[in-house]
């Protein structure tokens, strides 16, 4: 007996054949259109968010923004300060820190040394406005005496000065504000301030200073809270950010009729 596989069965005629292929192919086509209304219908899913949508902000993707949009008007009027306009200059102070006067220098045509002349001090002034950046020290020292009924007295160290070398409400202020204001990394922070006032801090340290500072305005945020919630108009949003490489959320409210004074 032969091993030979059985020939195939030939179709009984053509046009069966061809009905055959015709009909596979319509239903091949009748899937493909609705896998490509299945994948319309997930890719318009995928881009729906909370501004053309009902879906929440909490349940878009994290840091999506729509692309700026200028409401300024186009103007004829070239760049730049415009004809007629006065312009601003800053202000010359009448104490300035340090007053430079420029000596005379070089040669005369003579050959006198300039420098030896006898000079005045002409009226016309100019200044430069710098910032310097330096680390300040305070000492404190406290004193002693005895009265005439033979009383000893002993002054005490203002408070808040309680270790021999600490660091300064000032410098803590202003760490604060570099990490929770500006925003900067607490390990560049650390170099920033290390950089410009030779200290020796560590992130730890501005981590401390943060929560130290919390702690003190946990009652001021309170009556502001209040205060929003029990004025007429307060608008509610909130704002995605990343913690420890994990999404989160964080509710805002506030508004613009809120008063220095927090309500009674």
């Amino acid at each position: 007996m032969s091993d030979a596989p059985p020939a195939p069965a030939c179709p009984d005629s053509r046009d069966d054949e061809l009905a055959r292929l015709r009909a596979e192919n319509a239903e091949q086509a009748a899937q493909i259109a609705k896998l490509q209304a299945r994948i319309q219908e997930l890719e318009a899913r995928l881009a729906k968010d909370s501004h053309h949508s009902s879906k929440p902000p909490s349940s878009d993707p994290p840091f999506k923004k729509p692309p700026p949009k200028s409401r300024r008007q186009r103007s004829d009027k070239p760049p730049g300060g415009q004809i007629g306009h006065p312009g601003a200059t800053r202000a010359r102070v009448d104490t300035p820190e340090q007053t430079v006067i420029v000596p005379l220098e070089g040669a005369c045509a003579c050959g006198r040394d300039r420098a030896e002349l006898d000079v005045e001090v002409l009226p016309e002034r100019r200044q430069a406005i710098d910032l310097v950046v330096r680390r300040e020290v305070t000492e404190y020292r406290t004193v002693s005496g005895v009265c005439a009924c033979g009383q000893a007295h002993r002054r005490r160290f203002p408070e808040g000065v309680s270790a021999p070398v600490q660091d300064g409400a000032g410098l803590m202020a202003f760490a604060v504000s570099l990490t929770h204001d500006q925003h900067l990394p607490y390990q560049r922070a650390t170099e920033l301030l290390n950089a410009l006032a030779g200290l020796l801090l560590s992130p730890a340290t501005l981590v401390a200073w943060g929560r130290e500072a919390a702690a003190r305005l946990t009652a001021p945020v309170a009556a502001i809270g209040q205060a929003v919630v029990q004025s007429a108009v307060a608008h509610a949003d909130e704002t995605g950010l990343r913690v420890s490489g994990a999404l989160h959320w964080l509710p805002v409210p506030c508004t613009g009729c809120l008063c220095s004074a927090p309500p009674p």
